[in-house]
């Protein structure tokens, strides 16, 4: 019975979607929350059936209240809201029209997006993608000349896992949540993907070519060990439904 959506109610009065995934091979119940989605993800046997799903969810409910509330705090795209952007709490404006972003630095930066009082949430998560594509363009045409080689393409998605990939054809996808970053940390990343483009493996070998591009490289890592969850709370109106 895989991809079954439920909703679970809470004791604390809210509720969150749950998705039920029945897998070949899997022996036993296990519970995830999706850290982009934040619904609750159960997985078990092929053949698990609906009741079953549900007492367990009913059962953990515990867990998952205590690993809803340990999530960052929702950063919604709204007018007036602060979210992380290139690694600083950045006001969100709005205007009215058309064009490009504009940010504005000071003790507080701001980003002004054009766009419609009911678009407004739209037109920011579309920016911030554009932004992050343009960024990940630069360091990847400043960190290829070092290396001496080039992605054949680079993509930007929203993944759950992985911050970055990079194929054996040397195609890159990077998670354009990214550009809610420190700069440095988007680097690092670029810079991880671009060194799979000599070692399709994590060797010595591999974090060597990542310390020739980046000789500053584990602070950018500990960021994103410490502080990366904080990312996928861009966008997010509340950890509930």
């Amino acid at each position: 019975m895989p991809g079954t959506q439920v909703t679970l109610a809470l004791s604390n009065g809210q509720s969150v979607g749950a998705t039920i995934n029945g897998r070949r091979g899997a022996k036993r119940l296990t519970l995830r929350i999706n850290p982009i989605t934040r619904d609750v993800v159960i997985n078990g046997p092929l053949r698990l059936s609906k009741r079953d799903a549900l007492a367990f969810l009913s059962s953990s409910q515990d867990w998952i209240e205590a690993h809803l509330q340990a999530l960052p705090q929702a950063a919604p795209f709204a007018e007036g809201e602060s979210v992380l952007f290139r690694g600083r709490p950045t006001l969100l404006m709005r205007r009215d029209g058309r064009g490009a972003p504009i940010y504005r630095d000071g003790a507080l930066p701001s980003l002004e997006v054009a766009g419609s009082q009911h678009r407004f949430e739209s037109c920011v998560r579309a920016a911030f993608k554009a932004i992050a594509q343009s960024d990940a363009f630069a360091f990847s045409n400043e960190l290829g000349q070092k290396l001496g080689k080039s992605a054949n393409s680079i993509t930007l998605r929203d993944t759950r896992s992985r911050w970055g990939s990079c194929t054996s054809s040397g195609d890159i996808m990077l998670s354009w949540r990214l550009v809610g970053a420190p700069p440095k940390v988007f680097e690092y990343v670029v810079a991880h993907e671009l060194a799979h483009l000599i070692e399709m493996n994590h060797s010595v070998r591999f974090w060597n070519q990542v310390e020739t591009l980046m000789p500053d490289w584990k602070p950018a890592r500990a960021w994103l060990k410490a502080d990366g969850a904080s990312l996928h709370a861009l966008g997010r109106y509340s950890i509930y439904k």
